[in-house]
């Protein structure tokens, strides 16, 4: 199945900010960003894990179809973004990753960790769709 091959692929979500982190605690390697600091930008990368390694996606790999769906809504810690499928009928993996780093790009900043935007949990662990429809971005830390 092509959701679980997407949900199993392992990711980053890297957040740059307009201010530096800060440490959360002293004798913890968490950061934080302060409550003044502004997304900046973002960019999201996905890889496969397998025999003890990463590797980067193959092209088959990135133009995989994941979901059978003209347009979908994606919700990180923010408000959901609704995003149309560039060929109006599915979702490829390439495309999801685009869809994803959309939806942070333009909610995270309504995240809150630490009094700052959340820049902790940034570990992609899949998306699962809701009971009123909209799919789940499953951040991890």
């Amino acid at each position: 199945m092509s959701l679980e091959f997407f949900n199993g692929l392992s990711g980053t979500l890297a957040i740059e900010l307009t201010e530096p982190t800060k440490d959360v605690a002293a004798n913890l390697s968490n950061q934080s960003a302060t409550a003044t600091a502004a997304i900046r930008g973002v960019s999201f990368a996905l890889n496969v894990f397998g025999e003890g390694d990463f590797r980067d996606l193959t092209v088959d790999e990135f133009d995989r179809v994941v979901l059978e769906l003209p347009m979908l809504n994606l919700r990180g810690f923010g408000d959901p973004v609704e995003h149309r499928a560039p060929n109006g009928k599915r979702f490829t993996v390439r495309d999801l990753i685009a869809a994803i780093a959309e939806t942070e790009r333009s909610t995270r900043q309504q995240s809150q960790w630490f009094g700052g935007v959340d820049v902790h949990h940034v570990f992609f662990e899949g998306i699962h769709e809701g009971d009123d429809g909209v799919w789940e971005i499953y951040w991890g830390s």
